[in-house]
């Protein structure tokens, strides 16, 4: 599921940041995988990492026809996953810490673990809000 997260919390940060993302994805024709992707988000935590990745794959196909670029995923490092939100040398802990040598950063996390996206206090004034319904992501460490 990791590849599946990393790619929903670019997509989230992309459609929380420039609000134009999804009527690109509309006029690409993806409207309603978008739509059902984030519907799933919210309501249907129990959905299959596959089925995202499937809707995920149908937006991208349709994006590159329509000529916009795919999201764009930091590869692996030292055999770890990656993530595109997340500098070098930061990675994410069992517990969904954002963490490095010199302890924990305070973030914003998915408000429901769904995705790898993480903002950074210096990025944004107070919590930035979920694209799949607008929910606030959750302060981490949890406060």
């Amino acid at each position: 599921m990791n590849g599946v997260r990393d790619r929903l919390g670019l997509l989230c940060d992309q459609l929380t940041r420039h609000r134009a993302m999804t009527t690109e994805i509309a006029a690409a024709g993806a409207g309603p995988q978008l739509e059902e992707l984030l519907d799933l988000l919210s309501a249907a935590p129990d959905t299959s990492a596959a089925r995202l990745g499937e809707l995920l794959d149908a937006i991208e196909e349709a994006c590159a026809r329509h000529g916009l670029a795919p999201l764009d995923v930091r590869g692996p490092v030292d055999g770890r996953p990656g993530n595109g939100r997340l500098p070098p040398g930061f990675a994410l802990t069992t517990d969904g810490a954002a963490a490095s040598g010199a302890g924990t950063v305070d973030a914003w996390v998915c408000p429901w673990g769904r995705c790898g996206r993480v903002v950074f206090p210096e990025e944004e004034a107070g919590p930035p809000a979920c694209a799949a319904g607008d929910e606030p992501l959750h302060a981490f460490p949890p406060r």
